[in-house]
Parts: C-alpha cells; sequence; structure tokens
C-alpha cells in the first residue's frame, strides 16, 4: 500500500486535477493503477526453498515474464500466481510443502513484478501471462492462485487451461469493485474511475475482447475442474462476497472461510497449506 504521505499527495493531486483537467486525471489514474506499488515485495515470512531454476517465457514483443521451476521435472508440476505488487516468493509456504512431497513447483513473476519486465501490466496482460507459462511449462497437476493472480485464472479459464484442479486464494471476481474502492480510498472521483475503466479497456481493447465483451464478462468461465477456494471473512482488501460470486457461478466450488488472517497472512497459514495439499492429493474429489 501507499505511504501515508503519499497517499495524502495523491489526494490533493486528484482533488485539483479532476476539477481543472479531468482527462488528465483519467490518464493519471489509469497509470496509478496499472502500476505496481513496491513490485519487489518481500513477504517476511517466506520459507527458504532450494535454487530455483530460471527460465524465460517470451510474452509479446518487448515483454519477457521470469520464470522459476523447482523439483524434478519428473514429478507432477504445480503453477503458483502470485498476486498485484507481491512477486513469486509470496507463495513460498505452498512451495514449501509441495517441493517436500514430491511435486515440481513452477511459478513466475508477472509484468512490471520481481524481476519480470514490461511496459505496462492490466488484468488482460495477466490472463495471458498465465496461458504463456502453461504453454511453456505442459499440463499442471493443480494451478494455485492469490488475489488478482486468481482474477487472471479465472479470465485466463475462458479459453482453457491445462489443469486438473484450481485452488483460489481470496480471488478478486469483480474488478469494477475493487477499482471503485480503491478510487475511493485514494480520493479519486466516481466519474474519473468510471472513465478510467472505459479508457483502460479501450487502451487494450485487443487484450481484452479475446476473453471477454466487459468487464463482467471476463470472468464468465465454463472451465469446469474441481475447484477449492479460500477466503478470510476480514479480509478488508478484497471482501469475501468476491469468493462467494465465483461460487455462485461455479457450484462445484468448495469454498472454505477462514478468520483473522486478512488478505496476505492467509498464504502463511499452515492450515491453509496444508488443506491445499490434501485437496491435490484427493484423486477421488467428486465434481
Amino acid at each position: 500500500m501507499h505511504h501515508p504521505i503519499q497517499l495524502k499527495l495523491i489526494r490533493i493531486y486528484f482533488a485539483a486535477v479532476s476539477r481543472l483537467f479531468p482527462s488528465l486525471a483519467v490518464i493519471s489514474a489509469h497509470r496509478l493503477f496499472h502500476h505496481p506499488v513496491n513490485s519487489k515485495r518481500k513477504n517476511r515470512h517466506e520459507k527458504a526453498l532450494p535454487k530455483a531454476t530460471k527460465f524465460s517465457v517470451p510474452l509479446y514483443e518487448k515483454a519477457t515474464l521470469q520464470g522459476y521451476s523447482w523439483g524434478s521435472t519428473d514429478h507432477p508440476t504445480v503453477l503458483l500466481v502470485h498476486g498485484w505488487s507481491t512477486t513469486s516468493r509470496s507463495m513460498s509456504h505452498f512451495a514449501e510443502i509441495l517441493l517436500k512431497n514430491n511435486y515440481r513447483v513452477v511459478s513466475y513473476d508477472a509484468l512490471r513484478h520481481g524481476e519480470s519486465k514490461g511496459a505496462f501490466s492490466d488484468l488482460a496482460n495477466w490472463a495471458d501471462s498465465v496461458r504463456a507459462v502453461l504453454k511453456h511449462t505442459g499440463p499442471v497437476e493443480c494451478i494455485i492462485a492469490h488475489s488478482f493472480g486468481g482474477a487472471a485464472v479465472t479470465v485466463a479459464s475462458k479459453l482453457g487451461l491445462p489443469t486438473e484442479k484450481l485452488v483460489l486464494v481470496a480471488p478478486i471476481h469483480d474488478v469494477i469493485s475493487v477499482s471503485d474502492n480503491f478510487a475511493k480510498h485514494l480520493g479519486i472521483p466516481p466519474y474519473v474511475t468510471e472513465k478510467m475503466r472505459d479508457y483502460t479497456w479501450k487502451h487494450n481493447e485487443k487484450g481484452f475482447q479475446k476473453y471477454g465483451t466487459d468487464w463482467s464478462d471476463l470472468f464468465n468461465s465454463g472451465l469446469h475442474v474441481p475447484t477449492l477456494i479460500f477466503h478470510d471473512k476480514e479480509d478488508r482488501e478484497i471482501g469475501i462476497e468476491h469468493s462467494k460470486a465465483l461460487c455462485q457461478k461455479w457450484p462445484w466450488a468448495i469454498l472454505e472461510q477462514t478468520q483473522g488472517l486478512g488478505h496476505r497472512t492467509i498464504l502463511d497459514n499452515e492450515a491453509v497449506v496444508k488443506e491445499t495439499l490434501a485437496f491435490i492429493q484427493n484423486k477421488a474429489y467428486p465434481l
């Protein structure tokens, strides 16, 4: 999140610019929403992992993803997808237990995050990234995704994903409400936020149209695989209503509600990690 002084300056900026130069306010909001804060954020509870095998995944002409692989290629593979303003390192608790149980673990840094470069990063880019990494690695046993990464996986799944199962942790399922809440926190007027969403879509219209006709349609996926969702009742960043809405569309999905873990600590919780492993290992999971 932004430092209190940064937050105050952002609010002052938009209070003035929104009145005097509304078009500039829209462009400024677009840039602010699509550039991560502290994109090399470290998890202070991070687990120490063996040295990763690094690999590169070409995404676009001038954009390449930095990928990481642990474990034997003979073992079943699990893909980890991190959230906004974090890196692959945020998923280390899942990686550790999977490696101990003879899985190969693959992850990557999203565009403009960690060691991955790129001029821009939006939801269509993230969905493209999920598909690009899976094309590189081949079919996987499971995809585990957090927050905005969960949104990316859901959107990417509209075009099919070569995975047996999904585990989503605090997934975003409504980018309109998220952008509205974030804009309110930053002091951006609602009319600027609405125009910013239109600007964002037009800025990468070709990319978005692969997945849907509008912001809501992006999440209307027909992928039908066993799905486990974790979401904390006290998540103040992404409310549990996101996961409940996804479960309405995917009635086969199981929602496990936690208490007191919030949006990020949930990734480090031993019970969540162990239940994820049990879910992946359970071959008899009913659809």
